[in-house]
């Protein structure tokens, strides 16, 4: 059983000094892992006395199984809290999001579309258009990945409304992208945006819209903060295994 547990559960016999003791363990429990009995008597100023009964009222056999308890539950925290841990909990959460989602409509989009531009306005969003042209290569689904603002003319002027254009960002706010699916919707594309935030102006214009989350963690040697941008990656595979499914489905109703 946690300290806290311990505390709740023995509320009852604690006493002003004993919430006092337990208010300063609970700010500093690293630093109290590694104290003797006379070290956090002192920090507490009450005796080692009054720190020896406070651990017998909480059912323990002493000081010694106090600490066992603060190291243990100290360990369970850098677990909990570790970059590499809290990344893979966001990924799996994303995953569960992703599974409970009804792709059918965007997936049949994909499959009708006569031509499939796509376009991500970072270097880590072009490298997911990239990988959305390499996945769906593998079953003749050809996606036309552009760069910049510079081809925005040239893309403009051959597409129709029997073409589909998905948009990677982050923000769904840059001026030039707004622009150009602006001008995309007037010739009647249909558009599918994949954003980080779900309330934004790419959004607004999209037929569809699609969101990934990313998560940040801070990087304390190089004192700057790393996002991964994994997600999109997942997404993007997930979408191919559902357009195989939506094939391999279409395959069956003509037989």
């Amino acid at each position: 059983m946690r300290l806290e547990e311990l505390m709740n559960q023995y509320s009852d016999r604690l006493s002003e000094n004993d919430l006092y003791i337990w208010n300063y363990v609970e700010n500093h429990k690293k630093q109290c892992e590694n104290m003797t009995i006379e070290q956090l008597a002192g920090k507490c100023n009450v005796s080692r006395t009054t720190i020896l009964r406070f651990t017998k009222k909480l059912s323990l056999k002493g000081f010694g199984e106090f600490k066992v308890h603060l190291k243990m539950e100290n360990d369970d925290n850098k677990k909990e809290t570790s970059k590499a841990v809290k990344v893979c909990l966001a990924y799996e959460e994303m995953m569960q999001d992703i599974v409970q989602q009804d792709f059918h409509e965007i997936i049949k989009l994909i499959y009708q579309a006569k031509r499939i531009f796509v376009f991500g306005t970072g270097m880590v969003q072009r490298t997911v258009a990239k990988e959305f042209k390499r996945l769906f290569y593998f079953v003749n689904k050809h996606f036309y990945d552009f760069d910049g603002i510079t081809e925005y003319e040239t893309v403009l002027s051959y597409m129709n409304n029997e073409d589909l254009l998905l948009i990677i960002s982050v923000s769904g706010e840059g001026v030039h992208t707004i622009d150009f699916a602006k001008r995309a919707k007037i010739k009647g594309v249909p558009i599918i945006s994949i954003t980080k935030q779900k309330k934004n102006s790419l959004a607004e214009l999209s037929s569809y819209n699609l969101y990934i989350s990313t998560t940040t963690v801070e990087q304390n040697i190089y004192k700057g903060r790393y996002e991964s941008m994994t997600s999109y990656f997942i997404l993007s595979e997930m979408l191919f295994l559902r357009y195989l499914e939506y094939v391999e489905e279409k395959s069956g109703e003509e037989v």
